[in-house]
């Protein structure tokens, strides 16, 4: 067996001997794929991207313009789902010996790395890494390798709309600073709303399996409250007893967030209340100055996170669009040249304009930065000097049920009484009991 496909059969077993340790892993023991055929000499060319490109200047851009530099080449784009869905999809694939060629994602390449699915993109990388903004690639590091670079990027800050906050007698040229500061301002907003309006948008455990974790997480991050226990960031530490401020925290935020927002499972709709003038307060990511305006918002405004007295600030990555060429693919270096070039200028110089999202390279960040309004300078500002930004953890054994019981905690947290200590020691045993099942 040639060399190449000896190492691309070799990842496929490997998936397959992990399969058991995923919840949606099949009982029976599938049939190994066949190596892939080696790439065509000649004839036309499909570059398979999973990544589900918008209709968009951007879109066509990137599609037309790689096939025009590449006669002969036709990329082939397909939408197959985010989050928990794009993952089990792409697991499937593998099992059956049909991957993509190139695979879109956030949070899941550590582990496809670790079982040798994913090409190392190091040598690629190596003449604009510079260039990167290292945050936006750690959620596809692994042993030091980089395995995907963000095609665009986010991150969070903090959000309030003044008609709101104005409304219940608060000045609101200056954002609170601390969490105490938060607190007493939206029991005070949500006294005098009287059932109208609302101190704060909290996003609860609804919907996808992270969306409330990644701004939970802003606050963990602030409080140097891990998530995972080991240096791999592998194992969960949901008893952390420094998240505890934090639940506490999040607990008291809930009382005075609109009645059943919290739980809505539209993660749109929970965010959009406060342009419509339900809320006063909310973490924001870097696209939200754009949906302000589109909802006709003119007195949102932004600043930093509020910090707790005994923490630091801090922000995560989110919207964190990442491309990774897969071990299996037919065209692996043509599918690193594909990943390559969306971090080219010509290409990052559109997704702002087009999409309304931030480029992931500084030099990109920085020539969009004079021509856009204070607010989203804010936010490219965070991605250029901000050199602590966290990403999630990426758990390697049963993932999906991992989440779940994270949010299984944070619901017990939020619609009950029970103390804070003894609900996440609970959720710790549980999640002990998920590693070693």
């Amino acid at each position: 067996m040639p060399k190449f496909a000896a190492r691309l059969w070799h990842c496929a077993a490997l998936v397959f001997l992990l399969a058991a340790c995923t919840t949606a892993a099949p009982t029976a023991t599938p049939t190994p794929a066949p190596a892939p055929t080696p790439e065509p000499t000649e004839g036309p060319v499909e570059l398979v991207v999973w990544g589900g490109f918008p209709v968009s200047e951007y879109g066509t851009y990137v599609k037309e313009q790689f096939e025009q530099e590449h006669p002969g080449v036709i990329i082939r784009i397909e939408d197959q789902g985010w989050d928990e869905a794009l993952r089990q999809n792409l697991f499937n694939a593998l099992l059956a010996g049909i991957p993509p060629d190139v695979v879109v994602g956030e949070n899941y390449f550590q582990y496809f790395a670790e079982l040798g699915a994913l090409v190392p993109l190091d040598d690629v990388i190596a003449g604009f890494r510079d260039n990167l903004i290292p945050a936006t690639y750690k959620a596809a590091t692994y042993r030091d390798h980089v395995y995907g670079l963000s095609a665009f990027t986010g991150v969070f800050g903090f959000e309030r709309n003044c008609a709101v906050i104005e409304a219940a007698g608060l000045d609101c040229t200056v954002a609170p600073q601390t969490w105490d500061e938060l607190l007493e301002q939206v029991r005070a907003i949500t006294a005098q709303g009287n059932g109208q309006f609302y101190g704060y948008t909290l996003q609860g455990p609804g919907g996808t399996s992270v969306g409330a974790v990644f701004r939970i997480a802003v606050y963990l991050a602030q409080m140097d409250a891990a998530l995972c226990s080991d240096p791999d960031c592998t194992y969960p530490y949901f008893n952390n007893p420094r998240a505890a401020p934090v639940m506490e925290f999040i607990r008291e935020l809930n009382r005075y967030t609109p009645p059943g927002l919290t739980f809505n499972t539209h993660e749109g709709m929970v965010y959009e209340a406060m342009y419509q003038g339900l809320t006063a307060y909310q973490i924001a990511g870097s696209w939200h100055p754009g949906l302000a305006q589109a909802a006709g918002c003119d007195q949102c405004r932004y600043s930093s996170i509020p910090v707790p007295a005994d923490g630091h600030a801090a922000s995560l990555i989110v919207g964190n669009v990442v491309y990774a060429v897969l071990s299996q693919s037919r065209y692996p270096d043509l599918a690193a040249e594909w990943v390559a070039f969306l971090a080219r200028d010509d290409v990052q110089d559109l997704i702002y304009p087009s999409l309304g999202r931030l480029p992931s390279t500084r030099s990109a960040l920085q020539r969009l930065r004079p021509t856009v309004d204070e607010p989203t300078q804010a936010f490219i500002d965070e991605l250029l000097n901000n050199p602590a930004l966290e990403i999630l953890p990426q758990w390697r054994r049963n993932p999906q049920v991992l989440w779940s019981i994270y949010n299984d905690m944070l619901t017990q947290v939020l619609t009950t009484e029970r103390p804070v200590r003894e609900i996440m020691d609970a959720a710790q045993a549980a999640a002990d009991q998920a590693m070693q099942s």
